[in-house]
């Protein structure tokens, strides 16, 4: 996209009060001009009642689930084609508790459930799949509007589009909050070091 660099440029440039009125006139007028894009149509909802999003960033707007605490993230190049039903994801998680019994080896607020486009997907498949993941690779190429990251678990916008779809999708996702081989690629991670 050519207005990445007019962004970056734009942000970079300036320092506090100045860098923040500079990037907010750049967005202003490029989001209309359709070069960057606009902050995703869908909302959260709660037993089909809309919810504000708890939180939004760079990337999206998130809210939690209202069982489990699961963070639901919806990025702002996500195209869901409708609302994002909290309750769905506790159910799903539900399901899955009483599959493993052990419970999960994750914890569920520890990696957030992101939904981007399914161009963002189809990109982290273009490149090798993590060394880490390697035992996974047969479960994620089976599913490809799914991919795992250290930070995040992401779904794509596309599996939105059907609810048995999206329910299924979710039983994938989630279920890795429970398999060992993830909790073991994770482990074996060193721990960020800040630079001195």
């Amino acid at each position: 996209m050519a207005s990445d660099g007019i962004l970056d440029a734009a942000m970079a440039s300036g320092r506090g009060q100045w860098g923040r009125a500079l990037t907010a006139l750049v967005t202003a007028t490029l989001v209309p001009l359709g070069l960057l894009p606009a902050v995703a149509h869908a909302q959260f909802t709660v037993g089909g009642k809309r919810v504000p999003p708890i939180e939004t960033n760079f990337a999206g707007v998130r809210q939690v689930s209202p069982r489990y605490g699961l963070i639901v993230q919806i990025n702002h190049d996500a195209q869901p084609g409708g609302d994002f039903e909290l309750s769905l994801v506790d159910e799903t998680y539900a399901s899955l508790l009483s599959r493993f019994r052990r419970g999960p080896v994750i914890r569920a607020d520890l990696l957030p459930l992101v939904i981007v486009s399914e161009a963002k997907i189809a990109r982290f498949g273009e490149g090798g799949r993590r060394r880490m993941f390697r035992w996974l690779e047969t479960d994620l190429r089976k599913h490809p509007d799914l991919h795992l990251s250290p930070a995040a678990i992401f779904v794509s916008d596309r599996a939105m589009a059907d609810r048995e779809k999206l329910r299924s999708t979710l039983a994938i996702a989630l279920g890795f909050l429970f398999d060992q081989r993830f909790r073991s690629a994770l482990d074996s991670l060193d721990p960020p070091r800040p630079d001195r």
